[in-house]
């Protein structure tokens, strides 16, 4: 795809996917306002490959709808040697 999408028409066009997005535009707050659409996929893992293969510079990888009861997020801790 090489189409600039507003995020509102993203979560519309992708309703219950994940999405990797190449070059988006944000806000001071860092929240997705557009950006092109490179890759959809109901699994996360599948996106994950795509970004992996692809390697965009600039992007995000976001989940378009609301976000499961039961999806459990796990976040990376960075430790400082010392």
């Amino acid at each position: 795809m090489d189409t600039v999408m507003s995020w509102a028409e993203i979560e519309e066009t992708f309703k219950g996917e994940w999405v990797l997005i190449e070059d988006p535009e944000l806000t001071p707050a860092l929240k997705v306002v557009r950006g092109k659409v490179l890759f959809h996929n109901k699994e996360r893992s599948a996106v994950h490959d795509k970004f992996m293969e692809l390697r965009p510079f600039h992007h995000a990888i976001l989940y378009a709808g609301e976000i499961p009861q039961d999806l459990v997020f796990a976040l990376p801790v960075a430790y400082a040697a010392g």
